[in-house]
């Protein structure tokens, strides 16, 4: 139970961190891919997530694991995410030539937690390469 509320909890964040507001003046191909990684992972459709994510992608949850590439499309394939997404605060994108990173804020099972979201340009088109989750200590 407690494995699978943690695959929820990273399935939620991973969620928000695909969403994209605010995008401001930045390449379209870019909302373009995080809007269909978005759609592929809320359908539980691992192989097409796996197109818009590099075959060497870590992600660093809160409590430090790390999980690659696969090992989050074996979590996501088949098991569509039914809940609502939580929306984002403190979104902001920056895109450098062919790198965007993507800073905000969400929190997660009551948790303020901070996303850090990596993107690259790779054989022209955006993909994820990193993905850090930080939950935010309370003052």
């Amino acid at each position: 139970m407690v494995v699978t509320i943690k695959r929820l909890g990273l399935a939620l964040c991973l969620a928000v961190v695909l969403p994209i507001a605010g995008f401001g003046q930045s390449d379209p191909a870019l909302k373009k891919a995080a809007d269909a990684r978005q759609a592929a992972q809320w359908a539980g459709n691992a192989e097409e997530w796996g197109k818009y994510t590099t075959d060497d992608f870590l992600v660093t949850g809160a409590d430090g694991v790390v999980k690659t590439k696969q090992q989050r499309m074996t979590e996501i394939a088949g098991h569509p995410i039914t809940t609502p997404a939580m929306t984002p605060t403190d979104d902001k994108w920056r895109v450098y030539g062919t790198t965007a990173i993507r800073t905000s804020a969400v929190a997660i099972n009551g948790k303020p937690t901070r996303l850090t979201t990596v993107w690259v340009k790779e054989q022209g088109g955006w993909k994820v390469a990193a993905v850090q989750l930080t939950n935010v200590a309370q003052p």
